[in-house]
């Protein structure tokens, strides 16, 4: 068989050559190991074709010199594209400097992610209501307490007698002073008057209560319309039965004493009306509103 070059090939098989054989360089072909003799040493950088299985490939310098020995070597397969890497050259990697700051490079990185996973809406809305509702619950435990207060003073002299303390007789011993204690002694207008003192304190434990609950439901995003509620009724704030009785002093003929306006006026305004106003405009932010209509995890 001859080559591409015009040269003669010789396939040799397993078997042992003769002298003069045996000075023909010898070249293995990488994909079926048949033994190429041409006639002259290939010179560097030619290719020689496989007549056997039609490989083409570059024989390598050392080759050309070595001489066939007894047996046919086995030959170390190649990939046949290995001869191509001499035409096409060799592939490498390009360092690419990237002039983007480190704000932008943080951008790109995390941007694609950061809304993989919807927002709840009950973060911001807490954010907003803690201080709020803090105050809203103090107003709600200050009404409670002032209502108790008012309570005891209602029934306490219906429970417990007073004494009339009377002014010391000259011409009385000592010991004889206590022999005349006198006790006051309630009419009938005054029970009627100290019950309906006390049921208008019980009233008004009621409307703290659930001022107290509107403030509590508010905070933890609970109940919407209880917590406006609540945020409504705080301006009945704790001052108001005794702002009620300054009103009454004031406006009695027989006292008629204006110191009595200013006190009047506070123990209706502070603290109900403040707390009262902030907390419904708190109620009618647009995030407020959407953490109340989410709905509340199962472990919260």
């Amino acid at each position: 068989m001859t080559n591409d070059d015009g040269q003669s090939l010789v396939i040799s098989a397993n078997r042992d050559f003769t002298a003069g054989e045996t000075d023909m360089p010898v070249y293995p072909c990488p994909e079926c190991g048949a033994q190429l003799r041409p006639t002259n040493p290939v010179a560097a950088g030619k290719k020689l074709r496989c007549p056997k299985c039609d490989t083409v490939f570059a024989p390598a310098a050392e080759a050309a010199g070595k001489k066939k020995k007894a047996a046919a070597p086995a030959p170390a397969p190649a990939p046949a594209a290995k001869a191509a890497d001499d035409e096409v050259g060799q592939y490498g990697l390009v360092a690419e400097t990237d002039t983007r700051s480190p704000e932008e490079r943080h951008k790109a990185a995390f941007d694609p992610i950061k809304d993989r996973f919807k927002r709840s809406a009950r973060g911001p809305a807490l954010v907003r209501v803690v201080r709020p509702s803090t105050w809203l619950l103090g107003t709600g435990i200050l009404i409670c307490g002032m209502a108790v207060a008012g309570a005891l003073w209602s029934v306490f002299p219906m429970i417990f007698k007073i004494e009339i303390v009377q002014p010391q007789d000259k011409n009385l011993k000592y010991s004889q002073q206590g022999e005349t204690r006198r006790f006051k002694e309630l009419s009938e207008d005054e029970y009627k008057e100290r019950w309906l003192y006390f049921c208008g304190f019980v009233f008004q434990f009621l409307w703290g209560s659930v001022v107290t609950t509107g403030a509590a439901k508010m905070h933890s995003l609970d109940s919407y319309a209880l917590s406006m509620i609540g945020s409504i009724m705080a301006i009945v704030g704790p001052g108001v039965p005794l702002g009620i009785w300054l009103i009454n002093q004031y406006l009695d003929p027989k006292e008629s004493d204006p110191t009595y306006l200013l006190p009047a006026i506070l123990s209706f305004t502070v603290p109900g009306i403040p707390v009262s106003l902030v907390c419904v405009k708190t109620l009618r932010d647009k995030a407020v509103i959407a953490g109340f209509a989410e709905e509340k995890p199962e472990d919260a």
